[in-house]
């Protein structure tokens, strides 16, 4: 016998039944537009990365004053921090017979300096003279050190020949 020929129930079923269920069709051209959409808003109006600046406030100079007055201080109320590269850190104490000492970073170098300074001058006026090498990391640790030890007056200013004399005094080699 054929297999046509015998009588199967199951496939006699599955030829009568007709199908009640025809599928629901849905347009999903909205739903795309629309995730398409909250990506490009999220996107726009994020911020990946928050940019990190220091506040540094510069004297504005006047445009009428043509004067190079030099502003003097006295001696005692000045300390002269050199940072240099491979994080070394000189400090002097005045102008005229400073001696270049070494210290370190951090609570228990550069700040005990600054604090004990603090303590024995009424407006200690602190000069970073950074060396052309160093790291901007360093500056920043200085001023960094400034807020910490609430020194409201440091100036920033370029490394020159006489910081070179008191560190080949002191034993430091540049180059």
């Amino acid at each position: 016998m054929m297999e046509d020929e015998m009588d199967n129930p199951i496939k006699r079923a599955r030829q009568n039944k007709k199908s009640k269920n025809a599928g629901i069709v849905m347009d999903m051209n909205a739903m795309v537009d629309l995730a398409f959409l909250l990506l490009t808003f999220f996107m726009l109006t994020t911020t990946m990365l928050k940019p990190k600046a220091i506040e540094l406030v510069m004297p504005v100079p006047d445009e009428n004053d043509q004067s190079t007055e030099v502003l003097t201080i006295k001696e005692s109320r000045a300390i002269t921090l050199i940072p240099l590269p491979d994080n070394e850190l000189f400090y002097y104490q005045g102008f005229s017979e400073a001696v270049a000492k070494s210290s370190t970073y951090g609570a228990a170098g550069i700040r005990a300096v600054l604090l004990e300074h603090r303590k024995t001058t009424e407006k200690p006026i602190i000069i970073i003279k950074a060396h052309p090498n160093s790291s901007f990391e360093n500056l920043i640790e200085l001023i960094d050190e400034m807020n910490i030890t609430r020194i409201e007056r440091y100036a920033i200013d370029q490394f020159g020949p006489k910081e070179e004399q008191l560190l080949a005094e002191a034993g430091v080699n540049l180059k």
